[in-house]
């Protein structure tokens, strides 16, 4: 079975409770004051968490890069209707890992395609390398390196990194 049949079950069975509850606890930690603020920086914006901006996108999938390691994280980019990159996204063991919390792949594709007023059949994920220079993400400035830096150790204090690691299927 080939990783796209295996997301493609677990989405059949719906996420596990343990799922539901590492999402719960992840996006209470976005929405914390000082993790929302990091994020309202990044993003630019006066209101909200910032994290559901595409711009700090590239620096959330950062953070979850540096809290639960290089090895267990891949990070792709969706793009629709011709457009480059949109918004990034932190892939850990059957699932990903947003702003908007943690999906299944086809909750991300099709929310994606809401966000950005995409056909589905025209949106896409894409392997995306951090290190590469994007107009689009707010990263490798100073406050970008800064805010990846406070947000992994926030979720590491918050949520345990082995914990976390089996749930998502890592």
């Amino acid at each position: 079975m080939d990783e796209t049949q295996n997301l493609s079950v677990a989405a059949a069975r719906g996420p596990s409770r343990a799922v539901i509850t590492l999402n719960r606890d992840f996006l209470a930690i976005l929405a914390s004051e000082e993790a929302a603020g990091i994020g309202r920086s990044v993003a630019e914006i006066p209101r909200g968490d910032g994290w559901q901006e595409a711009k700090a996108s590239a620096v959330l999938a950062g953070a979850i890069i540096g809290w639960l390691s290089p090895e267990a994280v891949r990070t792709f980019a969706f793009s629709a209707n011709g457009n480059g990159p949109l918004e990034v996204v932190a892939k850990v063991g059957r699932f990903f890992i947003t702003g908007h919390g943690i999906e299944s792949f086809d909750d991300l594709t099709d929310h994606c395609s809401q966000r950005y007023g995409a056909d589905p059949g025209e949106s896409h994920l894409d392997e995306f390398t951090m290190t590469e220079p994007n107009e689009r993400f707010a990263m490798g400035g100073a406050l970008a390196r800064r805010a990846t830096g406070r947000m992994a150790v926030l979720l590491g204090l918050e949520l345990d990194r082995e914990a976390v690691l089996v749930v998502l299927g890592a």
